[in-house]
């Protein structure tokens, strides 16, 4: 594969794109625009291929464009099936951006494409067996088996498993570990026991550090119900290294050391997984999208 070829990495998210001009791990120039979602979801899609318009423009001599989004993918196909948070449906971005650019195209999925790169440039380098799950608006999670990306349009989906929450899911079930672990969760429940405004769930975080015994609660039962979920996740497919990102990552230990502390707990004859902060922050996805661009160049 030639990873060192220079090519466009676009990661599309539902509130903003990251696109990149890279070389492997190296990160060339970088552009954002927003999706725009709350427009629809055909605003949103050419707000991509205007994304990929424009970097071609500045950075012609690339190679190839890799484009990665959220939702259920057609990997083969380069179709976006569904997006549960951008609401498109069906959208050949594969078809589009080649004609739009004349080059080669890979596609994939934003969490998936962002384990390949903690793997080949992150934390979880060295490792045959991990998972990569990032925590922001979502939970989904790249599963690396025996050094093979598992890829599966119905496979990481951590964020539904059912951990006893209580609350109402995005999906339509009630106790999803997005209903309570999430950046976005954290903050609406800190909001409806306390009754204040707040900003996002750092700021949950901080207050619990200052002695705020809601926020501490809140911020307690996230990190359970994480642990819970990993928990059965370790017992049934024992990783070596489970890496942690997405905005609520940034928490550092007070994210990995309560998840430590279950584990604690409940480890009898699972593998014990190493707990790492993903290493490429939120370029991972964009990374991982330049590592599909180029793999379109065998």
């Amino acid at each position: 594969m030639l990873t060192q070829a220079s090519v466009i990495a676009l990661d599309a998210g539902g509130t903003e794109i990251k696109a990149g001009f890279v070389r492997g791990l190296e990160i060339l120039d970088e552009k954002r625009w927003p999706t725009e979602r709350e427009l629809g979801p055909e605003h949103a899609r050419d707000q991509i291929l205007l994304a990929a318009r424009e970097m071609h423009k500045m950075h012609p001599t690339a190679k190839a464009v890799g484009l990665v989004v959220p939702g259920v993918v057609d990997v083969n196909n380069g179709i976006a099936i569904y997006s549960e948070n951008i609401k498109w449906r069906d959208i050949p971005f594969g078809k589009l951006i080649n004609e739009l650019t004349g080059l080669p195209v890979g596609f994939g999925h934003d969490v998936r494409a962002g384990g390949i790169a903690e793997a080949r440039f992150g934390s979880s380098i060295g490792y045959r067996n991990s998972l990569f799950l990032p925590i922001g608006t979502g939970i989904c999670g790249a599963i690396i088996i025996d050094g093979k990306l598992l890829e599966d349009i119905y496979a990481g989906e951590i964020g539904h498993m059912d951990v006893d929450s209580g609350y109402l899911c995005a999906c339509g079930s009630i106790g999803c570990l997005e209903s309570i672990s999430t950046g976005p969760s954290i903050t609406r429940i800190y909001g409806e026991r306390s009754g204040k405004t707040i900003a996002n769930s750092a700021a949950v975080l901080k207050l619990a550090k200052s002695g705020d015994q809601i926020a501490s609660q809140v911020w307690q039962d996230a990190t359970n119900a994480l642990a819970k979920a990993l928990f059965a996740y370790i017992t049934i497919l024992a990783p070596e290294v489970i890496v942690l990102g997405g905005g609520v990552s940034k928490a550092g230990a007070d994210l990995i050391d309560p998840i430590e502390k279950y584990f604690d707990s409940k480890i009898t004859i699972q593998r014990r997984p190493l707990l790492k902060i993903a290493a490429l922050g939120d370029s991972a996805g964009m990374i991982g999208a330049g590592i599909l661009g180029a793999g379109k160049l065998d």
